[in-house]
């Protein structure tokens, strides 16, 4: 009965933690970019009370955003980059940037991520590594 019970707790968790795989969630913590040939922080991914923040790194230390984040769609995303999407996709934007994960590898034009990272704004995609 013990060793069904285990084996019954191990299936709740795996299944559990694999529903979480594809949430906001995921995308919490800091991302670094390539810059003068090294990752330097450049975003963090907050949740709040309110919601999903996005903070920059400027000068030595973190500005907290004031614009809450929303989900984005893989449809959405696609159109935004011009690539297609093929596997797990998750997103979130603001007026001004969005962040997601996709599969690594993902390519769009001349831009392509092995980290599965990436930030999008005005200036167009940078890969990120989740620092």
């Amino acid at each position: 009965m013990k060793k069904l019970l285990g084996i019954v707790l191990g299936l709740l968790v795996a299944i559990l933690s694999g529903c979480n795989r594809n949430s906001p969630d995921t995308l919490e913590g800091m991302y670094g970019a390539m810059q003068n040939g090294k990752v330097e922080p450049v975003i963090k991914v907050e949740k709040t009370a309110a919601g999903y923040v996005f903070d920059d790194y400027s000068n030595g230390s973190w500005r907290s955003g004031s614009d809450l984040a929303q989900p984005v769609t893989k449809d959405e995303f696609e159109k935004l980059v011009g690539g297609s999407v093929n596997g797990p996709f998750i997103g979130l934007k603001t007026r001004v940037a969005f962040v997601a994960k996709v599969q690594p590898g993902f390519t769009a034009g001349k831009f392509k991520t092995s980290t599965g990272y990436l930030m999008v704004f005005m200036f167009g995609p940078v890969e990120l590594s989740k620092l």
